[in-house]
């Protein structure tokens, strides 16, 4: 997000603090997406990240008098919706009840950021299936990191966020960022070498 977006948003949170709701509906169209996407791949359920999402501009909304400008407006809103999800006591024990979709994108914003290796839909019916196993058991491996893990690699991997702006929203230095994200890759490539083998057939059919 360039500087003048973020004089932008600091223009229309501060109308927005003197009652101009419109200015705050601008703010929350222009940002839903990306705080619902990020959200949506921490909790792993749609509903869930729909209510947690609501609940995070409620909270922006009435805490707008809050907002400095010192950070971008979404730096501060994912900050929100991070305290929200922790609070709620579901960033750790949360599992998807579906499959997240890693490369349908839609109009909330769900499919931004990088995408999973989509299905050939010219494959037989028994490889697309074994591909949307596979790509569950990738989507069950991340939920299933701890939750610092978890955070970057949703932001790096699936997000695609550079690393100073990582560091900008986990409030940690570049190097704790690249550190932090190697470690999780090493742990996830460990978590999917138990079920998968080097050609990427499930393991746990051969048991």
């Amino acid at each position: 997000m360039g500087p003048e977006t973020r004089q932008d948003d600091l223009s229309l949170a501060v109308a927005a603090v003197e009652g101009r709701h419109d200015a705050f509906d601008v703010l929350v169209e222009r940002h839903h997406g990306r705080v619902f996407g990020v959200v949506h791949r921490m909790v792993g359920d749609r509903e869930k990240a729909m209510d947690l999402t609501q609940e995070t501009f409620l909270k922006a909304w009435k805490g707008l008098g809050g907002f400095s400008g010192q950070s971008a407006f979404f730096t501060w809103l994912y900050r929100i919706a991070r305290n929200v999800v922790m609070s709620q006591g579901r960033y750790d024990s949360a599992r998807p009840r579906i499959r997240v979709s890693l490369d349908e994108p839609d109009s909330s914003g769900v499919g931004e950021g990088r995408r999973m290796e989509p299905v050939d839909a010219t494959r037989l019916p028994g490889e697309r299936l074994l591909a949307e196993e596979q790509q569950v058991l990738v989507t069950e491996a991340i939920t299933a990191l701890p939750s610092d893990f978890r955070e970057i690699v949703v932001l790096r991997d699936m997000q695609d966020r550079p690393y100073e702006e990582i560091a900008e929203l986990l409030e940690i230095p570049v190097g704790t960022v690249r550190s932090r994200l190697h470690r999780a890759r090493m742990e996830l490539k460990e978590r999917l070498k138990r079920v998968l083998d080097p050609t990427g057939f499930d393991r746990r059919a051969e048991s």
